[in-house]
């Protein structure tokens, strides 16, 4: 069934998205092994912080520019991506180590028991990098999408203004909120369905949901991945109208035109110097 379902999956892909459909595919794979790696890494027993890191950036490389090409729109959203993640990481790296998330929770420990439960790896790491790999995809998605629209309205208006531009880019940003900030609830919702069956067959109360473990960790994703995705609009606005408007030629030009300007500048005011003087001798 999994081997049919991966048929389906490719066929749609080729018949909808052609070529580039066949690059999405491809590139589901490469970061799944990308992902494997970071298993295999996190199990010898190495801090998973620096390699998450890597591998998050390998997969943002593989996301914007294996599917839509090195251009200008694809350069601005991954910058924008790699400052929102090292933010983020950084955010993560704090808040893990001070609202205690990581290591097994009850609920884990109660269908785990069988097993030994020293495993030799430090969990605040572990924790930190579940969350991590978890921003990936909601950024990425997001900036691509304000870049492309930029890039696009750029090029059929190259009129517009460097603010024209930006606040261009946070009104598609409004619009991008409200269907990202629902698909990120229903992706967790969906996730945490046998979560909450749990809780209501043991009869959890309403607080000791709030304080379990686990219900921390999901909540933490939840309010880390919002945000990330929110903060990345104008980040990419900005960073998508700064690379457009301010390409090499137009700065050049401008570097050139600054000092033709000032060269008549400074001869018009040598000029009138030399009269003024000119004037004072006749007197």
């Amino acid at each position: 069934m999994i081997k049919l379902l991966t048929i389906i999956l490719l066929l749609l892909l080729l018949l909808i998205g052609g070529t580039r459909g066949l690059k999405t595919f491809f590139s589901i794979y490469f970061n799944l092994a990308l992902i494997f790696i970071l298993i295999i890494i996190t199990g010898w027993g190495f801090n998973p912080t620096i390699p998450t890191l890597v591998i998050s950036i390998i997969i943002s490389i593989i996301i914007q520019y294996f599917l839509n090409g090195y251009n200008k729109k694809t350069l601005s959203s991954f910058i924008s991506v790699i400052l929102i993640l090292l933010l983020f990481t950084a955010i993560t790296i704090l808040l893990g180590n001070n609202i205690y998330i990581a290591g097994y929770s009850e609920e884990t420990i109660e269908s785990i028991g069988f097993i030994n439960y020293n495993v030799g790896i430090n969990m605040i790491p572990l924790a930190n990098c579940i969350i991590i790999i978890g921003l990936i995809g909601t950024i990425n998605d997001t900036s691509i999408a304000i870049s492309s629209a930029l890039y696009e309205l750029h090029e059929n208006n190259k009129k517009l203004k460097i603010k024209e531009l930006y606040l261009s880019g946070i009104n598609i940003g409004r619009d991008i909120i409200g269907t990202t900030a629902n698909t990120l609830f229903f992706a967790f919702l969906g996730s945490s369905m046998p979560l909450f069956i749990y809780f209501q067959d043991f009869q959890y109360s309403l607080f000791a949901i709030i304080n379990s473990k686990v219900f921390a960790v999901e909540f933490t994703r939840i309010i880390l991945s919002g945000v990330s995705s929110f903060l990345i609009i104008p980040v990419s606005s900005l960073m998508t109208t700064i690379i457009l408007k301010y390409n090499k030629e137009e700065l050049y030009e401008k570097i050139k035109y600054y000092l033709r300007r000032q060269r008549i500048t400074g001869s018009r005011k040598r000029i009138t110097s030399t009269n003024n003087s000119n004037s004072k001798k006749r007197k």
